[in-house]
Order: C-alpha cells, then sequence, then structure tokens
C-alpha cells in the first residue's frame, strides 16, 4: 500500500492524545491533519486544517493543504480559492503557484497556467515538478525550444527524471534532431523505462538514421507494450516494408486495420505493399477505399492514376488526375500530369491547354528558384505539344526555355521523354535548329528518346474541340 497503516494509526493516535494536551499547537495540529490525508481521512484533515486557521489566519501551510484536499476531490473552485489565499499570504509560495498553474491549465487559461508556474519557478528554481509543468505548457503553446530549456533543468536537478528524458527525446524526434534524440531516450532506456512512447521515437529515430533492424526492435517493443496502437503498427510496417520483407509488413499492416478499420495510412501501405507483389487489384480496391474513407487523401489518387497509366489506360489516369485537381486545386501537379497524358495518347489540343494555362501561372515576379524545375517541365511539354503539331521551330525555343529554367530538365523528365517522344519528332526538331543552344537542347532530349517509341494516334478535329472544351471548362472550376 505504500504506507505503513500499523504505524500510521499508532502516530495518529499519538498526535490525537498531543492536541488533545495542546490544542493550540498549531504545529501538532498541521502533523495530525497530514496524517489524516495520509490515511484518506479527509473530512478529519480539513477539521483540523480550518482549526489551525482559526488559530493562525496566516497559515500559509493550511490553506495550501486544504487546496489540495479539495483538488483531489475534484472541487477545483474550492481548491483554487485556498491556493489563492496562500499565495496571498506568501506571494513566493511555489507549491501554491505550481497547482494554481495547473488548475487554469485544466480550465483551458493557458496564459493564466504559464504565468502562476512562471512564479512557481521564480520561487523555488529547484522545484522539479514546476519546471517539468512549464515545459508541457510551452509545449501547449508551441514553444518547444524553452520547454526544453525547462526540461533540461529538471535533469540538472535530477539526472534520472524518465520524464524530463522522454520529453527531451520526443522534442528533438518531432525537430528531426535524431542524434540528439537519441541520447536522450537511450538514456532513458538504460534506466529501466517501459514507456510505449520511448520505444515509439526510438524507432522512429533508428529508422531516420537507415539503423533498420534497431528501428525494428524498438518499434516492436513499443507494440509489445501498448498492443493496440495503430501509428506503431504502421510505423513498424514501413520498417519491414524497406527491409524487403514485404509479408511481415502485410502481416502488420492488416493487424493495424482490423483494430481501426478505417485508418488510412495502413490502408494505403498495404495497397502499396500488394500492388508490388503483384495482386494489383487488391492493391488499387485498397486506394479506392482510401479516398471513400478520405476523399482528400492524396496519394491514393496518385496511384491510381499511376496503376492506370502502367495498365495502359491513358484515358482512365487522366480521369484520375482530373479528380485530383478538384482535391488540390491550386497544385501544379495534377494539370501537368494531365498535359503530359494528353500529349501521349495524341490529344495535343488538350495537352497545349494545360501547358499554356500552367505558363501563365508561372509568372516572373514568382521566385524563380522554386518554380525552375516545375517551369522546366512545363516548356518541354509544351515545345513538345508544339514540335508535334508541326511547329518544330517554335517547339525548341520552348525546349531551350526549358533548359534555361533547368540544365538538368531533361534528366529530370526522362520518364515523360522515354515514353512520349519519339525519334522522328527530334529529327524534324534537330532541322528546325538555328543555334548551339538549340541543338544542345534537342541533343540533350534526342539521348533519352527510346528508338521504338512510337508517334500516338492523334484525335480528330471534332475530338479535340470536345476535349479542349472539356478541359477549359474544368479548369474554369479550378481557378475558382
Amino acid at each position: 500500500m505504500g504506507v505503513d497503516e500499523k504505524a500510521l494509526d499508532e502516530i495518529i493516535a499519538r498526535l490525537e492524545k498531543e492536541v488533545a494536551s495542546r490544542p493550540k499547537d498549531i504545529g501538532i495540529r498541521l502533523q495530525l491533519a497530514l496524517s489524516y490525508m495520509k490515511k484518506a481521512r479527509r473530512e478529519d484533515a480539513i477539521r483540523e486544517l480550518n482549526t489551525v486557521i482559526g488559530q493562525e489566519k496566516k497559515s500559509v501551510e493550511a490553506h495550501y493543504y486544504l487546496g489540495i484536499l479539495y483538488a483531489d476531490s475534484g472541487d477545483l473552485d474550492k481548491a483554487q480559492e485556498y491556493f489563492e489565499k496562500a499565495v496571498a499570504i506568501d506571494r513566493r509560495h511555489s507549491p501554491s503557484h505550481y497547482f494554481l498553474g495547473k488548475i487554469m491549465a485544466l480550465r483551458g487559461n493557458m496564459e493564466g497556467a504559464i504565468k502562476e508556474t512562471e512564479k512557481a519557478v521564480e520561487a523555488a528554481p529547484g522545484n522539479v515538478m514546476a519546471h517539468a509543468q512549464l515545459g508541457e505548457l510551452y509545449i501547449a503553446r508551441g514553444r518547444p525550444s524553452d520547454a526544453g530549456a525547462h526540461w533540461q533543468k529538471v535533469l540538472e536537478i535530477d539526472p534520472s527524471n524518465l520524464h524530463a528524458l522522454h520529453n527531451l527525446g520526443a522534442l528533438y524526434t518531432d525537430a528531426q534532431r535524431h542524434e540528439q534524440a537519441l541520447d536522450f531516450l537511450t538514456r532513458a532506456e538504460r534506466l529501466g523505462s517501459d514507456n510505449p512512447g520511448l520505444f515509439y521515437n526510438l524507432g522512429i529515430c533508428y529508422y531516420a538514421s537507415k539503423q533498420a533492424d534497431k528501428a525494428a526492435a524498438a518499434l516492436e517493443k513499443s507494440v509489445e507494450l501498448e498492443p493496440a496502437n495503430v501509428v506503431t503498427l504502421t510505423i513498424l510496417g514501413e520498417v519491414y516494408a524497406t527491409s524487403r520483407d514485404l509479408v511481415r509488413a502485410v502481416e502488420t499492416w492488416e493487424k493495424a486495420l482490423k483494430l481501426k478499420p478505417d485508418s488510412v495510412f495502413p490502408m494505403y501501405n498495404l495497397g502499396l505493399a500488394l500492388f508490388q507483389m503483384g495482386r494489383k487489384d487488391e492493391g488499387s480496391n485498397l486506394w479506392e477505399k482510401c479516398i471513400q474513407t478520405d476523399p482528400s487523401y492524396v496519394p491514393a489518387y496518385r496511384n491510381l492514376a499511376t496503376a492506370s497509366a502502367m495498365a495502359g489506360d491513358i484515358e482512365g489516369a487522366i480521369r484520375r488526375w482530373e479528380a485530383l485537381a478538384k482535391v488540390m486545386p491550386g497544385s501544379p501537379e495534377a494539370p501537368l500530369a494531365i498535359g503530359d497524358l494528353s500529349f501521349r495518347s495524341g490529344d495535343y489540343a488538350k495537352a497545349e491547354a494545360y501547358a499554356s494555362m500552367l505558363l501563365e501561372k508561372l509568372v516572373p515576379a514568382q521566385d524563380p528558384s522554386a518554380l525552375r524545375e516545375l517551369r522546366a517541365s512545363v516548356e518541354l511539354l509544351y515545345g513538345s505539344v508544339l514540335a508535334a503539331r508541326g511547329k518544330s521551330r517554335e517547339g525548341v525555343s520552348h525546349w531551350v526555355k526549358a533548359m534555361e529554367a533547368d540544365a538538368n530538365f531533361a534528366l529530370a523528365n526522362s520518364a515523360f521523354i522515354s515514353r512520349s517522344i519519339w525519334p522522328g519528332l527530334v529529327d524534324e526538331a534537330k532541322s528546325a535548329t538555328r543555334n548551339e543552344d538549340q541543338r544542345k537542347a534537342v541533343s540533350l532530349i534526342g539521348s533519352l528518346v527510346k528508338e521504338d517509341t512510337r508517334p500516338p494516334a492523334t484525335q480528330t478535329g471534332a475530338e479535340e474541340v470536345e476535349q479542349t472544351k472539356g478541359g477549359s471548362s474544368w479548369l474554369s472550376r479550378g481557378k475558382k
């Protein structure tokens, strides 16, 4: 029980006799009240403490312990009243400021909680609990560096404080400062911590440090301590997958989904693993379920679009990207993909419409360093469309612009070039060159073109008009 009940009863009996013989001895009466508190004789403790206050109105200790009793019983109003009376008597009473901070935090008054806890630390710099609480409050207010400073202070006072070691480890893990995080986390592990969060953070740090075996061991320990934690199971599955153990990865993600069937993260990962194992329909079905569960889950849209393209269903892939464009209307990713696929399918009007739209948005006022790769990709697409429509000279000029935006534009867009540009197009472009830059741009693209690539069967004029109209309508909605 943590308390020798028989010895405590003997102490209470002795103190009761002393109080009876010396009723005005405040010190003995306080000892009796504290003994009643240890014995969980709440009403007796309250009676004795009120008696002390009747004899000595400025007894900080009596007001403080009454605050503790009322806080323990859940009466926060009365608890706050007595703690406030204690600090009114002694403004440097650190324990009362500490508990006032705790009560204010429970009531959502975070600024008040911080002020009271800061007073507790100022009054007693060695108050470990106050430093720890202040760290928690600073984290809640988005002040991680301030929180870390107080948890470091806790460790200066108590080097084996597991709470501080856990929190500092988590703080540095979140900041992706994994080496520093490991210092605190491994110290806590050596001290015998069995906190599942500790082993989760250890797993994250080892994983980021490319120590897959240690990451798996730490995450397995975390799962052992907390078997129903879906987040830990999801990360553990990723560790298995990156270690090429897809079977264990699949088993782990299936376990996570049994615990939480609507969790999109293990659902998505399981789909990816099954797809890689050749069970493509099952993988695609899981990505469909991801979108049904969370219509804004971008990775599932991307993978379904990619799967359609891999299967040769270019129109299906375009439809997937169009759906994604509605989810993230301000992003150039989906429009660029639609333009690429439209070019690949021979719908040059639609490809040109998307490329033109993207070029209009890439205004010079925007940061060129952030946009250089995107600009290069769009210029490459636009130039390819023009070349395919018989405007080789104009097309080559846009290829040069792609090279000017990013010297490595061809390599960065090798997938598009190898799938979509055919040798004849490069030959026509080469004939249209007029200077060294143009010849260099064409040469870079030509070096990645596959000899067996053939031009697509272009759509008829009527189909082109319809597709362009549809594209314009969708783009209009995107702008809104």
